[in-house]
């Protein structure tokens, strides 16, 4: 059974050199979709629709959860994206050695503090082309 504990989660200004985000709690990673064009004939039979895929793919929105530290240096870089105009790269490490690298930039920035349990921090992030995934072992 595969769990997500020791997942991970970074952040980069160029794709090539990351670092870590503490904290992670959770992570959505999202779901990827694409469009559908209504191909059913008006002189049809069937009773059914027909449908052929677009051509676009939609990769998503992804959203992680942190235990809220000011301090930590990942979440400081996290809310310099948000404050950016620009796509950053972060990449997700799967226990067993899957990662996935995407480009994006930061669509959300809350923050949760319940009166009895930790505060925490949820950034949503917008995708910007095609992830790219490596198999793990």
């Amino acid at each position: 059974m595969a769990q997500g504990y020791k997942t991970k989660f970074y952040r980069s200004d160029d794709g090539t050199s990351y670092s870590q985000v503490a904290g992670m709690l959770d992570l959505e990673p999202g779901e990827e979709s694409r469009g559908s064009v209504d191909m059913t004939p008006i002189d049809g039979t069937s009773g059914y629709m027909d449908y052929d895929p677009s051509g676009l793919r939609d990769p998503g929105e992804a959203s992680i959860t942190l235990i809220w530290k000011e301090s930590d240096s990942g979440q400081q870089s996290l809310r310099s994206d948000y404050d950016s105009d620009s796509n950053k790269y972060y990449k997700v490490e799967y226990p067993e050695g899957t990662t996935v690298e995407f480009l994006g930039h930061i669509t959300g920035w809350g923050k949760a503090v319940p009166k009895d349990d930790k505060i925490t921090r949820t950034v949503k992030f917008k995708i910007s082309g095609k992830p790219s995934v490596t198999a793990g072992s």
